[in-house]
């Protein structure tokens, strides 16, 4: 039972990063950079490196940009977070 949820699970993930393969194709490094730090639901450096790891991207060029990607995501979540808590305090 578990495996069946498991499956189901990493093919919604592998769906969602063939979707966006025309993307990430496109602009490579920074495709994937922005594909992670972008925060919206299905995004981050799991599904990253789902996409790089399918794509077959370089071991080393793959980290850097999911690495970029993390912090271009608490870079923007903080400036959110901040300024919708700066404006209620």
């Amino acid at each position: 039972m578990a495996d069946h949820h498991m499956s189901s699970v990493v093919e919604k993930m592998e769906e969602k990063a063939a979707k966006n393969k025309p993307k990430i194709d496109r602009y490579g490094f920074w495709g994937l950079t922005l594909f992670v730090g972008i925060p919206l639901p299905g995004t981050g450096a799991w599904t990253g490196s789902l996409v790089a790891a399918l794509f077959d991207m370089d071991l080393k060029k793959a980290s850097l940009s999911i690495l970029l990607g993390i912090f271009l995501a608490a870079v923007i979540m903080t400036a959110v977070s901040y300024g919708a808590l700066g404006r209620l305090f």
